[in-house]
């Protein structure tokens, strides 16, 4: 099947990118799908936002919409809803994406949820493991924001790491370039860390070196605030990661426990200034924590292959 990409960037390592360039070359080495041009295309495949008017049937992958209220969001979901009612089929990566993007923009005719796999191999030799020999590895990993919860998540590994650990924070931690605030800085760097214990920032890392992380991690902690479920958190739980989240958002469905947040009813919110959580209130969710990588990967695979397969029989 010939497939023609809309909005994706093969170079970007954001993780909508970096997922779908994972898929495509997983659904061709797989599955023989191929991409192409518009005119030559089978089928068109939409990432978050169409970058010309469609021609074939056409699957939208959705990560999330816009709703904080300190942004101009209608003015942003404007062509996420256009690529939305255009869409022949859409794909919601988490359970909670699906609730809230039908709560904005009504039910789509033919939607799906298919949640992000790790199409890659686990690794065998960690540099973290030979860096901090004989301790366990605690870790996180985002594009740091308000909403991301670092403080949380420095504070939760404090409280609940194991005595002879590491906890390594990965990703860009300065307020002028990642829109951590001021006070949040300054209170992560009046914490006070046991002698057994250290937190060290890696800062931005290759995703090869990410992995390496994931596997010499025992723990991954994302306690952010409505996360509709990242790649850093389906990589993670795939090396085997146990993963503490926060209760609100997708994030939990991929998770063994979470923490409880505060409800939300969908409505638009100032995003970057989260509720405090409760770091003790665990709800357990009763998911694996220990997938077969593979299998994850051949059902994600699976599901996009047939949803393709049957918007192109329907044109």
């Amino acid at each position: 099947m010939k497939v023609f990409a809309h909005n994706f960037n093969p170079n970007s390592n954001s993780g909508p990118n970096k997922f779908t360039r994972s898929l495509f070359e997983a659904l061709k080495n797989k599955k023989g799908f191929s991409l192409c041009s518009q005119a030559e295309s089978d089928v068109e495949f939409c990432l978050i936002q169409q970058s010309t008017n469609k021609k074939k049937p056409m699957l939208l992958r959705l990560d999330g919409i816009y709703f904080n209220s300190e942004q101009d969001f209608n003015q942003k979901n404007a062509p996420i809803r256009f690529a939305y009612e255009n869409a022949d089929a859409v794909v919601f990566q988490s359970n909670f994406n699906k609730q809230l993007t039908e709560r904005w923009f009504g039910e789509h005719r033919n939607s799906h949820v298919i949640h992000n796999a790790y199409f890659g191999e686990t690794v065998k030799d960690s540099i973290f493991q030979k860096a901090f020999p004989g301790k366990e590895i605690w870790s996180c990993a985002s594009a740091w924001r308000p909403h991301k919860r670092l403080l949380e998540n420095i504070k939760y590994y404090i409280k609940h790491g194991p005595e002879n650990s590491v906890f390594v924070v990965a990703g860009d931690t300065t307020s002028t370039s990642t829109g951590i605030t001021e006070n949040e800085t300054y209170q992560i760097s009046q914490l006070s860390v046991p002698e057994s214990k250290a937190v060290i920032f890696f800062g931005n890392l290759e995703y090869s070196v990410l992995r390496q992380l994931y596997d010499a991690s025992t723990t991954f902690i994302h306690l952010a605030y409505l996360d509709h479920c990242p790649n850093v958190v389906v990589d993670a739980h795939a090396h085997g990661c146990k993963i503490v989240c926060a209760s609100s958002g997708g994030t939990k469905e991929v998770s063994w426990s979470s923490r409880k947040d505060r409800p939300w009813d969908f409505s638009p919110i100032p995003l970057y200034n989260p509720p405090k959580l409760n770091l003790e209130d665990i709800i357990e969710n009763h998911i694996s924590n220990t997938p077969t990588i593979k299998r994850l990967a051949a059902e994600c695979l699976n599901k996009y292959e047939k949803v393709l397969k049957e918007i192109k029989n329907e044109r």
